[in-house]
């Protein structure tokens, strides 16, 4: 079954590519972020193509190579991303995409709107920075326990 809310592929890669490049602080191969994304090196990289003509990553060529961040992770919203990718969101909220509908209201009330417009902003209001401090916590908090069992141990 799909899940109710879609993406496109080309945009879930820009958006967990840009996570683990966020997350990762370094430069990452095509290859790396392929490999952890489970996509192809040839779709990722033209995704990340797309993300670097609007300026949020920076490319270099050769062995090694890869995508870097071009500006810091508080500064690049998920929305950013998504934009970059798919373009500006439509605010038609008609499932059947059509002029008329065969019913006299929408048979599904207002909650497809609502759902698009809460998903919109959630995109808004999060940073690719937002992101990546839970992850970095929870990796702090892992090491610090494992270096307290450790020394218990000791």
């Amino acid at each position: 079954m799909a899940g109710l809310i879609q993406l496109s592929e080309a945009a879930s890669l820009a958006l967990h590519g840009m996570g683990l490049l966020a997350a990762s602080r370094r430069r990452m191969s095509v290859k790396e972020l392929a490999s952890a994304t489970g996509a192809s090196e040839a779709h990722l990289a033209k995704v990340f193509q797309r993300l670097g003509k609007e300026g949020y990553v920076f490319s270099t060529r050769g062995p090694r190579g890869g995508f870097v961040l071009a500006k810091p992770p508080e500064e690049i919203s998920l929305f950013d991303i998504y934009r970059a990718i798919e373009g500006e969101p439509s605010k038609e909220y008609c499932l059947l995409r059509r002029e008329g509908c065969p019913f006299k209201r929408c048979i599904f009330g207002s909650i497809v709107r609502c759902l698009s417009e809460d998903f919109l902003s959630y995109l808004t209001s999060k940073t690719l920075a937002d992101l990546v401090e839970p992850q970095l916590e929870k990796t702090q908090n892992t090491a610090f326990e494992s270096s307290l069992r450790f020394n218990k141990s000791t």
